[in-house]
């Protein structure tokens, strides 16, 4: 592998162990989750896909050497803030990516949209493409919006019509919350009830029986991580009859609590690793380097780092705008086969699958968990480009 990796703690008060870059390289920051709540399902595979997109150039982009930063942010936006201003403004980065965090995701937009700077972030705040929106920025997880629509909706039209919200208490969670209240609605469902859960929040059981004492069919968990798994280990326990509705279930966690844990549960996911020949073939390349196959946060991280490259060698340069113009005028290959656009305000328009965890009894092996079970097209739940806030959107 020729490309240069740089890894960073981050500290905070600033960031160690970093030399200065040669000035011809093209500099990729990964600044992620690689400690918290989500470190399991994006975390270390992330790198590795990303670190995969770049062997794809055998890293080398236009005879010019790619250089890695990496760092964790520790879900905090100071730190996050404060490492994206020194790769800035010593480390001469290009890209950063995967930016998980809306917190995070926020305080850098702000920082970079007068920079020559790019960043693919995997946080969903629908302000990142609206309020919050650059031009050399790209959300690459579904915003809150079209995720809720793509998991509500279905659901509630296939007759699951009442719903109890279990919601963490972050802009986040409640941001999940409003706009899951709004697809079940406008769908035609009922929500019953809602209850929010501190970040310190282990045991759920109170929610959990006052969701059932809702009369609720469904719960819907505007949560994610570690807090999601115990709720549906607790929901187990409590005997809830409610299906449960994650909104960022992955592999990850459905391995590490377990599927015949994790029953009753459908929701709606953006890649599944056992979909077709060529996810498999993507999953088989992947875990020669990670324990698992990819979760759907490190297929973007991949399919995102691929196509920047090819804007850059396209485009001649590392220049952010130029090169993120390319890569919205140019669809964006998946690894699922298909292809799917990057809109002026920032959205990624794609397909989603929806699908049911399997039970024990239906599982093949051991990351053979959910059973797909339909497609929701990516123009039925996107926010339309008209009705965006973003300043750099031309409506004329």
């Amino acid at each position: 592998m020729t490309f240069k990796r740089t890894t960073v703690a981050a500290v905070a008060l600033g960031i160690a162990g970093m030399g200065a870059p040669a000035s011809a390289d093209v500099t990729l920051g990964f600044l992620g989750d690689l400690s918290g709540a989500t470190s399991a399902l994006t975390g270390e595979g992330a790198f590795h896909a990303m670190s995969m997109a770049i062997e794809d150039f055998g890293g080398e982009i236009n005879g010019e050497q790619i250089k890695v930063l990496k760092a964790d942010h520790l879900g905090k936006p100071d730190v996050g803030l404060g490492i994206a201003r020194e790769w800035i403004d010593q480390q001469g980065v290009n890209m950063m990516t995967p930016v998980d965090n809306s917190a995070v995701a926020l305080a850098i937009s702000d920082l970079i949209r007068d920079r020559d700077v790019a960043m693919f972030t995997g946080a969903s705040n629908s302000k990142l493409i609206n309020e919050n929106c650059g031009p050399a920025q790209q959300m690459m997880l579904l915003d809150t919006t079209a995720l809720a629509r793509a998991i509500t909706v279905p659901q509630v039209e296939s007759g699951k019509t009442k719903w109890f919200f279990i919601t963490v208490d972050y802009a986040l969670g409640h941001d999940l919350q409003a706009k899951g209240e709004a697809g079940v609605t406008s769908a035609g469902g009922e929500v019953v009830g809602s209850a929010i859960h501190s970040p310190q929040t282990t045991d759920f059981s109170s929610f959990l029986l006052e969701a059932q004492a809702s009369g609720a069919d469904t719960i819907g968990m505007a949560t994610f991580g570690s807090w999601q798994n115990a709720i549906a280990k607790q929901a187990q326990e409590f005997g809830v009859e409610a299906s449960l509705s994650p909104y960022y279930l992955g592999i990850t966690d459905i391995k590490s609590t377990g599927l015949d844990t994790l029953q009753n549960i459908s929701g709606a996911i953006q890649f599944y690793w056992d979909e077709n020949e060529a996810t498999r073939a993507f999953a088989k390349r992947f875990e020669e380097g990670i324990d698992h196959p990819p979760t759907f946060t490190n297929a973007y991280s991949y399919e995102f780092t691929r196509h920047y490259l090819k804007g850059v060698e396209a485009v001649g340069s590392a220049d952010a705008k130029a090169v993120v113009a390319w890569m919205r005028d140019t669809p964006m290959e998946t690894i699922r086969g298909d292809t799917v656009n990057l809109r002026e305000d920032g959205a990624t328009q794609r397909d989603v699958l929806t699908y049911k965890t399997k039970t024990p009894d239906q599982s093949t092996g051991d990351w053979d968990f959910l059973e797909l079970t339909g497609t929701v097209s990516g123009d039925t739940i996107t926010t339309p480009l008209s009705e965006s806030t973003c300043q750099f959107v031309n409506k004329s």
